[in-house]
């Protein structure tokens, strides 16, 4: 598989790694983490049906799950965008209500 990048549409990547809770308000708040400098995965193909394209535009090699859009590329390599971490539940006390 081959996937198009696009150097021209660099972008940075923020989502929400993981959750904290204060001990005094017991208020939940999301920790972000961001990876800077990425370029979009703006097509995938198989290996035997990609086209020419004008540069920057250039080809490169990716795994067989890799997606448009929903991968970047940087560093010469491709990556799975990370998802947001699930907001935590509200604990319950284990009583049932009737």
């Amino acid at each position: 598989m081959k996937a198009l990048i696009s150097p021209n549409e660099s972008f940075d990547y923020k989502w929400i790694s993981s959750w904290v809770q204060d001990p005094q308000t017991q208020v939940w708040t999301p920790v972000y983490s961001e990876i800077f400098g990425c370029q979009r995965v703006a097509q995938v193909e198989p290996d035997n049906q990609i086209f020419p394209v004008a540069e920057p535009l250039h080809w490169v090699d990716c795994p067989d799950n890799c997606q448009a859009d929903a991968w970047y590329f940087k560093d010469g390599q491709v990556f799975i965008k990370p998802q947001d971490a699930p907001a935590p539940q509200p604990v319950t006390s284990g009583m049932q209500t009737l």
